[in-house]
């Protein structure tokens, strides 16, 4: 399978590539014909003693190169770009009279005939597309990629240990979400949907390194639970059931051990016990590529991998988060999941959070005191198998379920309502 565009998008950008590119051979062609046309309008007055005068050709080649970097932003969706050629083609409009008043000598004709009738043609072309672009923009955004969602709101809770960004919503009894390495309060991963529906309120904090939650809030996993118990003082929240995802979850069994009355349930998905999971070569790529100077650079590499090369950025991703061959597993994603898994990739940013996750410790287990449901996927290429079968035979209360979900990745998986349905029958218990 593979991710593809809307429709309406590619139509555009295909239109708009063949009117530059057409455009730039024409005035190429004029060039070898009648290349006085050139002199004509860039200096008035001027006879060149050579046919092809130099400061023309230079002209010809700046104006070249230019037309070639628009082509390139639209191909890559350039939002500046869009609203830069509907104000340049909708200036047009102006264009078109001007030349229908030469041609009936109203105004001094400059240029011959032919040359005027192809400057009107061009006019009215282009205030198509400015028109055809206003109708895209209102209907389906900036290159027909879809309106943007009105914009996720966040708040700063600012705790004893320092300042904290979340994002609450819903209503209901409080869950408190930690995610994983990579992400912040905004992120679009998760059950959100799932907790929504079964009536609960998410308090989505971002981790100390992550969003705007400086790392002095909490290097450790001990430290930031201690922050995440002031801050749910703030909010009034006496007790919260936690989901630990992935590298949160070392701080989700601090927060249980170390302040059982806060905590009712705890649900840990493919999460990790300690830094163990990033060993090897993942602590390497971590240190070269994901450290604070870096990071921004690599995550905007794989964006804009994700936009020319959808397939090729998931196949990137899901390097080492499954022990399946990732063609496998691509297969059995739905056209869906794979573009949230590409929105996913793209939202990424490791801050200097993730060089905090790979030091983590989750404390001693045996002071957890609350029920536990772990899951974990049994191709996990991150977390393996052993992280959760540590928590199972360590915690008093802890349950235990293997999912056949194909990666790291549970929520983008097939088997995610099986996942659902398990977490649904141990909130209820």
């Amino acid at each position: 399978m593979t991710i593809t565009q809307y429709a309406p998008a590619r139509l555009l950008e295909r239109a708009l590539v063949a009117f530059i590119g057409l455009l730039l051979v024409s005035l190429l062609i004029i060039f070898t014909i009648e290349p006085s046309i050139y002199t004509t309008a860039l200096w008035p007055g001027w006879v060149p003693t050579e046919r092809y005068p130099w400061p023309v050709l230079l002209f010809l080649g700046a104006l070249t190169i230019f037309l070639c970097i628009l082509m390139y932003g639209i191909l890559h969706h350039w939002r500046w770009l869009f609203w830069l050629i509907i104000i340049a083609f909708a200036g047009s409009v102006i264009q078109i009279p001007v030349e229908g008043l030469q041609l009936l000598g109203v105004f001094p004709r400059l240029y011959p005939v032919w040359y005027s009738l192809f400057r009107g043609g061009v006019g009215f072309v282009e205030l198509a597309f400015a028109l055809w672009m206003i109708q895209t923009y209102r209907q389906q955004g900036i290159w027909a990629l879809g309106k943007k969602e009105a914009a996720q709101v966040s708040h700063l809770a600012q705790t004893k240990q320092g300042q904290i960004e979340y994002r609450r919503v819903g209503q209901g009894q409080a869950v408190l979400v930690l995610n994983g390495g990579h992400t912040n309060c905004h992120s679009p991963l998760g059950h959100e949907p799932f907790f929504l529906a079964q009536g609960y309120q998410l308090i989505v904090p971002s981790r100390p390194g992550y969003g705007r939650t400086p790392s002095s809030t909490g290097k450790t996993a001990e430290a930031f639970a201690e922050a995440l118990v002031s801050l749910l003082d703030i909010l009034q929240l006496d007790q919260v059931i936690v989901v630990g995802i992935s590298a949160g979850g070392p701080t989700a069994l601090q927060l249980a051990g170390l302040h059982p009355e806060r905590v009712s349930k705890v649900i840990l998905q493919n999460a990790a016990v300690d830094g163990r999971y990033a060993s090897g070569m993942i602590r390497v790529l971590t240190y070269s590529f994901f450290n604070p100077l870096l990071e921004g650079l690599v995550w905007a590499a794989f964006r804009g991998l994700g936009r020319i090369a959808p397939r090729a950025a998931l196949k990137s991703l899901m390097w080492g988060l499954t022990s399946l061959p990732i063609d496998q597993v691509l297969s059995v994603m739905s056209p869906d999941q794979q573009q949230a898994a590409l929105t996913f990739l793209q939202a990424s940013r490791s801050g200097s959070g993730f060089l905090h996750d790979i030091h983590h410790s989750s404390g001693d287990l045996s002071r957890v005191t609350a029920p536990v449901l772990v899951i974990t996927s049994k191709y996990d290429g991150l977390v393996d198998s052993s992280h959760a079968t540590f928590m199972q035979s360590h915690i008093p209360h802890a349950q235990l379920f293997r999912s056949e979900a194909e990666s790291h990745l549970i929520w983008f998986s097939t088997h995610d309502q099986e996942i659902q349905a398990r977490m649904r029958l141990f909130l209820r218990s």
